[in-house]
C-alpha cells in the first residue's frame, strides 16, 4: 500500500521507492477560487496526459521542471521539491481579477505580460503578495524571485506558441516553483502541474472557453472541453 504524504484539491502525493522522488496522482476533483469543490469524472486522466506532455516539452527546451516520467494513466514520478509558498500568475489578456477588481473589459490585450504573485493557500483564496513582502517573510531570496520570473516568462512564451499551434489562445497561466539541491547548488524548477486546471485557454477564433472556466457555467459539459484540448494536442488516445 502506498504511503500518502499529501492530499491536495486535485492531486495526491505518495512516497516512492526512491528518497528523491514522489508519485503524484491526478484525481477528478477540483477546487474553484470561491472554495467550491467539484468532481469531473475523467479529468485526472486527461490532466495527467496534458501536464506530462507539456513538462516533457519544457524540459526539451531547457526549462527545469519536476517531471521524471509518466507512470500510468493517472500517475507521474516527480522530483521531490521544496515547494515555494507562492504561485506566479502570468496573463496577456484581461480576465479574472482584472475584470472583477479593475473593471477592465474581458479580452483586452495587454502590451506586455502582467505578473502577479499569490500566496499558495486556498483557504485564504490565494491573496496577492508583492516581491518585497516575499523577501521580508523569508520565503524566497531576491535571486530566487528573479529566477522564478525568468523561468515563468520563458515557460509562458513557449506555451503560448504550443497552444497557438493548435488554435488555442493561452490567456493566463498559474505556475508553482520550488528548489532542489543538485549536489552543488539549489536549482529553481517548475513543479505541480500545467493543465486546463491552472491555465485559462480560449479558442483562438471564437473565444470559447475551455478547462476550469467551463466548470462555473455548466459542469455537465466541462469534461468535453478537457477532451477538446487533449484532442487538439493529439493526446486523446494516450494511456
Amino acid at each position: 500500500m502506498k504511503n500518502k504524504i499529501y492530499q491536495g484539491s486535485s492531486k495526491v502525493l505518495y512516497q516512492s521507492e526512491e528518497d528523491f522522488a514522489l508519485i503524484m496522482a491526478f484525481t477528478d476533483e477540483i477546487r474553484l477560487e470561491g472554495g467550491i469543490k467539484m468532481n469531473v469524472p475523467g479529468k485526472g486522466v486527461i490532466n495527467n496526459n496534458i501536464s506530462s506532455f507539456i513538462m516533457s516539452k519544457l524540459d526539451m527546451v531547457g526549462i527545469e521542471n519536476h517531471l521524471i516520467e509518466k507512470i500510468n494513466m493517472r500517475e507521474q514520478l516527480v522530483q521531490l521539491v521544496d515547494i515555494f509558498p507562492i504561485q506566479i500568475s502570468i496573463a496577456t489578456i484581461a480576465c479574472g481579477r482584472y475584470v472583477d477588481e479593475f473593471g477592465m473589459e474581458e479580452g483586452y490585450v495587454f502590451d506586455y505580460p502582467v505578473i502577479d504573485f499569490r500566496v499558495k493557500n486556498s483557504d485564504l483564496k490565494y491573496p496577492i503578495i508583492n516581491e518585497h513582502q516575499i523577501i521580508s517573510f523569508g520565503w524566497l531570496t531576491e535571486q530566487e524571485i528573479k529566477q522564478v520570473k525568468n523561468h515563468a516568462i520563458r515557460a509562458y512564451d513557449f506555451l503560448t506558441g504550443l497552444f497557438a499551434g493548435v488554435e488555442i489562445r493561452l490567456v493566463e497561466c498559474r505556475l508553482e516553483f520550488g528548489r532542489v539541491f543538485n549536489g552543488e547548488k539549489f536549482v529553481t524548477m517548475i513543479a505541480d502541474e500545467i493543465s486546463p486546471d491552472n491555465c485559462r485557454l480560449w479558442d483562438m477564433h471564437s473565444n470559447e472557453k475551455f478547462g476550469f472556466e467551463t466548470l462555473v457555467d455548466d459542469n455537465s459539459n466541462a469534461i468535453k472541453s478537457y477532451h477538446t484540448i487533449a484532442r487538439r494536442l493529439n493526446l486523446q488516445n494516450l494511456s
